[in-house]
């Protein structure tokens, strides 16, 4: 950029503002300053900023909400990251289904703020005509990070084990390289839908869901293929997501595809993406045996999954199930923090 970023910083505590003020400034950032909703609707009505960092609560007012639809009416492009002290299980999605980048909760580390500004903003200044399914799936690992497994801690690390997983059992099962790269971003955001479900809290409910709940689940398959866009580009990956819940025996959903009306991708994202499950602490379940895995699979040949699909895949879970049986476990004590997943670890 040829002149540096201009942030609009909102918080009516003036010590926060100073801090974080003073942090942005020494890495770079232009910054102007706004201690409540009306400030801050006014200056995103005479300036034009990269970036909105604002507080969701002011005096016990919500107006962090006022300032995000005036910036996403206002200033469409500007990144939108929300901070708060008041915990809330769903604010990371609430945010990021109004729009905002991410959701920080106070106090909030100035290195972190501005490492999430850096990132909102080199991707926003991205061609998307030259954009990599790489950069792609990078985006999305974010995307989904920062909203559904920050809801339950449980799925830490779902999505990326997903991914490296399917790439592997799609390669043996002669999936080209290509459409490897697509099915890495279905796999990083097969479960974003549920960020749009309208009733969050099952998710991490202590017990089995009831027919109702069951139901609504069932729609995030559909809601992640729709919220993702309808670009050409997506059509195939889009598609994948849509069936990673759909069953060999034509008794899954949302469409009750059968047999190879499901595509490869979406038949080998559906078998990852069970033993993932199968093999992770969830709120309602331990995580199970690793015979307990092999005996359950071998029932759900040509049930759930595809024969053949399996058959590549016991290999690869004989060579590699005691490590990603205690993947789960690593990456949930991991949490939150900055660093790769473990080389060490298939």
């Amino acid at each position: 950029m040829s002149s540096p970023p201009r942030v609009l910083l909102v918080d009516d505590e003036a010590r926060t503002l100073d801090l974080l003020a003073r942090a942005l400034t020494r890495e770079g950032f232009e910054i102007e300053l706004a201690a409540s909703a009306r400030a801050a609707t006014s200056a995103l009505k005479r300036f034009k900023f990269e970036a909105v960092v604002t507080d969701v609560f002011f005096e016990g007012s919500s107006d962090g909400d006022e300032i995000l639809r005036a910036a996403r009416e206002l200033q469409p492009d500007a990144a939108v990251v929300l901070m708060t002290g008041q915990p809330a299980l769903e604010g990371a999605v609430q945010a990021i289904k109004g729009g905002a980048y991410d959701y920080l909760q106070k106090p909030v580390d100035p290195v972190l703020l501005s490492a999430k500004l850096q990132r909102a903003l080199r991707e926003r200044n991205l061609d998307r005509q030259g954009l990599g399914f790489g950069e792609l799936v990078e985006i999305l690992s974010g995307m989904v990070a920062n909203t559904i497994e920050r809801i339950d801690p449980y799925t830490a690390g779902h999505g990326e084990r997903t991914r490296r997983y399917c790439d592997m059992l799609a390669e043996r099962c002669g999936v080209d390289a290509a459409t490897r790269q697509k099915l890495e971003l279905a796999a990083i955001a097969h479960d974003y839908g549920k960020v749009f479900l309208d009733d969050l809290g099952f998710l991490t409910k202590a017990g089995p869901l009831t027919p109702a709940e069951y139901l609504a689940v069932q729609r995030h398959p559909t809601l992640g293929a729709e919220k993702l866009g309808h670009h050409t580009r997506l059509k195939e990956v889009c598609q994948w997501i849509a069936e990673h819940h759909e069953r060999w025996d034509g008794t899954g959903y949302p469409a009750r595809k059968r047999g190879k009306e499901i595509s490869l991708p979406g038949r080998v994202l559906g078998v990852v993406e069970v033993f993932d499950s199968l093999a992770t602490k969830r709120s309602y379940k331990d995580a199970w045996g690793l015979q307990k895995v092999l005996d359950f699979f071998e029932t759900q040949r040509e049930q759930a999954f595809d024969p053949d699909v399996l058959d590549q895949f016991l290999p690869l879970l004989a060579a590699n199930g005691e490590a990603w049986m205690a993947r789960p476990q690593f990456d949930r004590s991991q949490r939150g923090a900055t660093k790769p997943l473990d080389p060490t670890v298939p």
